[in-house]
């Protein structure tokens, strides 16, 4: 049987595809709740960091050389490859930090789960670019709520997988291991499938191309700034929201439901957007949108910070999904989404690594939680900006 045009074949793939995307965000959101457990078990505050830290650093760095394995064994295969990685990663970094390990297994862990999660961020817009590409508003709808279900999951389920779980917080982090390798059950179709051929040359002159195109960069400033304001704002914001008058436990509720609340938006905003010629005004939307949420946060009276904070959730998921859609709209083929896929989110992730220790050190020097959260209005002003150039229509070259 032909399950490539099957109705079977298309729900194996697209099962695939959303279940991938569940996968690459809750082996870091799932560390935030379960840090004061590790602390108390002896985790040093620097190897805790070091899981979040450096996965987003893999992000980036390892995004270019991503792409290049996508286009030398095919992007079904890489993406399988990559949440073979990923769940190695988790399982080493839970034994890592659970025997307070070596600097091998203490720094092996978070490396090969950002490199995992580097191919999965990389590789998707490309295969619904290749598969689906009169569906790909619809289509980056799907797997990027796919992916903000998955952050939310994180954080929600660490503490009762903890206090489930023998191990502890140790399986609490291993766990999403074993979640990792779940896909491969609905992507073996796509693995034994033979991968479309590319034209052989050097892999890297498409991106050296691509960086002398001002549209390129438009696409991966946005990725960039949108990136930095996810990973600083969420990181900080239990803290922020404590500083604002919130129970401990109502500061790390309020994550849960954002993220959930988000969702919607990255269901639906990007569907619209995949049918409109122009995305600008939708996109430079989302960086207006989580401007507004952020002060809200900042200066709401606290009856009015919870609805911000859903605000919050709604402008940088929505914004998130908007990001990959343009990567996928602005792309000629799938071999282009894939080269500005690794371009965007090379550069966008170096970008955005060191804010979430900026934001935090810049509390420490104004001695204000209001100056080092406000500061994250300016990249949301920016993210309206490069939204605007970015969603003109047109293509990378």
């Amino acid at each position: 049987m032909n399950l490539k045009n099957s109705v079977l074949g298309h729900v194996l793939l697209i099962g695939g595809l959303m279940l991938i995307g569940v996968n690459l965000r809750p082996a870091i959101t799932g560390i935030a709740p379960l840090v004061d457990r590790m602390i108390g078990d002896g985790v040093a505050v620097g190897a805790i960091g070091m899981q979040t830290t450096l996965p987003l650093v893999l992000f980036g760095l390892a995004s270019v050389f991503v792409g290049v394995v996508g286009n030398r064994i095919g992007f079904a295969r890489a993406l399988a490859l990559g949440l073979v990685v990923l769940a190695s990663g988790c399982f080493l970094r839970s034994w890592g930090l659970a025997d307070g390990g070596s600097s091998l297994t203490l720094l092996g862990g978070p490396l090969l789960v950002g490199l995992g999660i580097a191919f999965g961020n990389v590789l998707l817009p490309g295969v619904v670019k290749s598969r689906y590409p009169n569906h790909l508003g619809v289509m980056t709808s799907l797997y990027s709520t796919a992916m903000n279900v998955g952050g939310a999951l994180g954080i929600a389920l660490a503490v009762p997988l903890a206090d489930s779980l023998s191990g502890g917080w140790r399986a609490s982090l291993g766990f999403w291991g074993m979640a990792a390798l779940s896909p491969l059950l609905f992507w073996i179709p796509q693995i034994v499938r033979k991968p479309a051929s590319r034209v052989a040359g050097n892999p890297l002159e498409p991106l050296a191309r691509m960086a002398k195109d001002s549209r390129a960069w438009q696409v991966t400033v946005l990725m960039g700034l949108q990136s930095l304001l996810f990973y600083s704002s969420v990181a900080w914001l239990p803290v922020m929201l404590q500083e604002r008058g919130m129970s401990e436990s109502a500061s790390y509720a309020w994550p849960t439901v954002m993220q959930l609340c988000g969702c919607v938006a990255s269901l639906t905003l990007p569907t619209w957007a995949g049918r409109l010629r122009s995305q600008r005004m939708l996109a430079s939307g989302c960086g207006i949108v989580t401007a507004a949420s952020i002060c809200g946060i900042l200066w709401f009276p606290l009856g009015g910070v919870g609805g911000a904070t859903i605000g919050l959730g709604v402008g940088l998921n929505a914004g998130f999904g908007m990001a990959l859609l343009l990567i996928a709209m602005r792309s000629k083929n799938a071999s282009a989404a894939g080269y500005l896929s690794a371009m965007a989110q090379t550069f966008g992730y170096l970008i955005a690594a060191p804010f979430p220790w900026f934001v935090g050190w810049l509390s420490e020097a104004s001695g204000s939680w209001h100056v080092a959260y406000g500061f994250l209005i300016l990249p949301a002003v920016g993210v309206a900006v490069a939204g605007s150039l970015a969603g003109r229509p047109g293509w990378v070259r």
